[in-house]
């Protein structure tokens, strides 16, 4: 029998005489692990596991990553998967993005980037500020001067 590229196996389950299905070929199969607090050797064997939710109940899968922050530094999280949405991102809508502390804080910085970007292509009078050299250090200098303000207000 021929091998097909998206073919994982055609063995049958011992147990339940079942079959690994085909994955179409617009989908892709991710598997690693998710867990850092398993031992090597023996897997544990767990016979009350019904469906998926279980397995996620069951096992409490999470990961500890390191992020890298705009500076180089490192950033220790431990992600948590409580069910499959936990794993989406969605260009940064999905659950993964939003249980982690750090991504969200990404997120927030980009969107807020955006916002300003757009405010700048529609205000005329602030682009043609920022064409003139000069009057573009004037503007960058009145809004550190207004940071630095909020800084003082926020101690």
């Amino acid at each position: 029998m021929a091998m097909k590229e998206n073919f994982i196996s055609m063995a049958p389950d011992e147990e339940s005489s079942a079959k690994v299905s085909l994955i179409d070929q617009n989908k892709t199969l991710m598997m690693d692990q998710y867990t850092t607090d398993v031992e090597a050797g023996a897997p544990e064997f767990v016979e009350d596991i019904q469906n998926i939710n279980d397995a996620f109940e069951h096992f409490k899968p999470k990961v500890g990553v390191t992020f890298t922050d705009e500076e180089g530094g490192a950033v220790e999280e431990t992600l948590r998967f409580g069910e499959l949405r936990d794993f989406e991102a969605n260009g940064g809508k999905g659950r993964l993005v939003e249980n982690s502390p750090f991504l969200s804080g990404v997120k927030m910085k980009i969107e807020t980037n955006a916002k300003i970007r757009k405010s700048i292509e529609q205000n005329r009078k602030l682009r043609e500020i920022l064409k003139e050299a000069g009057s573009r250090e004037e503007l960058k200098t009145v809004l550190q001067s207004m940071l630095d303000e909020l800084k003082e207000v926020d101690k």
